[in-house]
Parts: structure tokens; sequence; C-alpha cells
């Protein structure tokens, strides 16, 4: 661990959670003011709030990006829309064919090394 995250973690650490010190001297010693210790605790709990947005908006996200892939897929099966971006918006049809091409949506495990 970094020298910063083992004083963000003691700052953060409450004071009745600590063990009592061997007095320390310089530079070692110095542990940030409570203002310090406020502002990270108002920044996690804003942090935490965004987390919280997050995971509740992914299933509907989700859920979009499956429909729009489905969507996508359909369309590429007619060959005249396929012909048609064959001739004009070649960059489109390699995009949406990778895009159709797609098994799951969200975060893939990764595979385990040979």
């Amino acid at each position: 661990f970094t020298l910063m995250f083992a004083r963000a973690i003691r700052a953060a650490t409450p004071h009745s959670q600590l063990v009592a010190a061997k007095k320390m001297t310089g530079a070692a010693a110095s542990t940030p003011p409570g203002q310090q210790i406020a502002r990270i605790e108002r920044e996690l709990a804003a942090l935490q709030t965004q987390v919280k947005s997050v995971e509740e908006t992914y299933g509907i996200d989700n859920l979009h990006l499956t429909v729009a892939r489905g969507y996508v897929a359909k369309l590429l099966a007619n060959t005249r829309i396929t012909r048609w971006l064959s001739y004009h918006r070649q960059e489109y049809l390699g995009e949406f064919q990778k895009i159709a091409e797609i098994e799951a949506i969200g975060p893939q495990p990764e595979a385990p090394e040979a």
C-alpha cells in the first residue's frame, strides 16, 4: 500500500478503533485535521450515492442494449438492407455486424490463461 492510502485509512478510522500508538516525531506523526476527515467522509458518501445510482440503472440499460442488439441483428438478416449498407455505408455495416455478433451484454468473465 502507498503511504497516502495508509494515511487515508488511518484518518477514516474512528478514534475508538485505534490502538494507542507510540509517540512519533516528524512527518509520520502528522495526521489530517478534522476538516480533511470531514471532506473525505463527504466525498465517500457522494461516491456511494453515485454507485447506488449506477447499480439501479444497470438492469434497465442492459435490457435496452439487448433489445437494440436484437434489432440490429434483425435488420442485418434483411439482404436488401445489408446490400445497401455494403454499397453506401460499409463502415457502418462492419460495426453493426460486430454488435449483432455480441453474445452477452455486460462484463465478461476472464478466460483462464493456458
